[in-house]
């Protein structure tokens, strides 16, 4: 699994077009964050930090694996299938980690630093963008195995915008209070190991497509 793992990561950041990808898109949202300083964008970069970068690994290797019929070539290895699947959600695993040990030091930038809010909040807020991430690649993963790149990709940018919606809309209808009360920190007791149990089983159910609808060829372990 290191060895898919390794190549993921080669694919995502030493081929141009997807670093180029990483290398605008960082920047823009670190100049972002530094300069507009309110509690709404404080919670929405938080958010878009570990839901990009948590789940991207996949679209940038994927696209890859298609034109190369990669796929196929991965049969031969001393692999299973469900290795093969469980090594992209470690990949994004670790990535969200990252992308939350990143949005830590944001977040102790602006409770100390900045004085936008509390520290107790500014977890709460770190807490729930874990659940949000979990989530959204939970949800983009599957579809990404059953329908491949073109319509993964569509169903990427779709779920994105859903999940940005519906951030909008609660901050109007039930104001950016909600996401640092002392109710939101009680909810996450329940939301956190609730977000981490959908994202096994979207795991599971990736396993499943791969084995049973997108590829049928056997791999060497797979008959043992």
């Amino acid at each position: 699994m290191k060895g898919i793992m390794l190549k993921d990561l080669y694919e995502n950041f030493y081929i141009k077009k997807n670093l180029a990808s990483y290398i605008f898109g960082a920047p823009f949202i670190g100049l972002a964050m530094i300069f507009v300083d309110t509690n709404y964008t404080f919670i929405l970069y938080t958010m878009i930090l570990s839901i990009v970068f948590g789940s991207a690994t996949l679209v940038g290797s994927y696209e890859q694996d298609e034109k190369a019929n990669f796929y196929k070539l991965q049969f031969t290895f001393p692999i299973t299938k469900a290795e093969i699947v469980i090594s992209k959600y470690l990949l994004a695993l670790i990535c969200t980690g990252i992308s939350v040990l990143i949005a830590l030091f944001y977040a102790l930038a602006s409770v100390y630093l900045r004085h936008l809010l509390t520290l107790t909040e500014a977890l709460t807020v770190l807490g729930l963008s874990i659940c949000v991430s979990l989530v959204f690649t939970s949800v983009v993963y599957v579809f990404y195995f059953l329908l491949g790149k073109k319509i993964g990709t569509i169903i990427y940018v779709a779920t994105a915008a859903i999940f940005g919606g519906m951030y909008g809309s609660s901050t109007v209808f039930f104001g950016i209070e909600g996401y640092t009360s002392m109710d939101m920190t009680a909810r996450l007791c329940f939301l956190l190991p609730a977000s981490a149990v959908i994202f096994v089983l979207s795991c599971l159910l990736s396993i499943q497509i791969y084995n049973c609808l997108l590829y049928t060829s056997p791999s060497p372990r797979d008959s043992t």
